[in-house]
């Protein structure tokens, strides 16, 4: 889903904020894993309340997916045009579930003293430096992850 999309987002994008030529600091690593964390669980629950929504409009998962991929392009997928109504049925309910996890995630942010910014920042440096994967990896093990 886009919610998965945009969560992988948060996670890859590389910044022009600097954190990757300044130091991680360990109350950074703890803010970046307790901001995590809580984005998982935030997201868990925004997919749970989409699903919910597509399954309460009689409309599958999977044919969802189809016509949500393909909604940009040329191509259409071979479904009913009854699924086509549905799914713009849940649009404007699936818009808000997204709306509402872009605040969520904005205050968590927060929350946790991070901007978007140095949060991706982090995320960045972390991919490609052994040592803090491994300090990472020993903070979520004491979080209980």
């Amino acid at each position: 889903m886009k919610i998965v999309k945009l969560f992988t987002l948060l996670l890859t994008v590389a910044c022009t904020f600097s954190v990757q030529a300044q130091e991680v600091t360990d109350y950074d690593l703890q803010n970046f894993a307790r901001a995590y964390k809580e984005m998982i669980q935030l997201n868990n629950k925004a997919q749970k309340e989409m699903a919910k929504i597509i399954a309460d409009e009689g409309l599958d998962l999977e044919v969802y997916h189809a016509i949500d991929d393909t909604k940009d392009s040329d191509i259409e997928p071979d479904v009913p045009e009854s699924e086509f109504d549905k799914y713009e049925k849940t649009q404007p309910k699936i818009k808000k579930v997204q709306q509402k996890l872009e605040a969520d995630v904005e205050k968590a942010y927060s929350k946790y003293d991070l901007t978007k910014q140095k949060y991706s920042a982090i995320a960045e440096r972390v991919k490609q430096d052994y040592m803090l994967q491994a300090k990472l990896e020993q903070i979520f093990e004491k979080m209980g992850r």
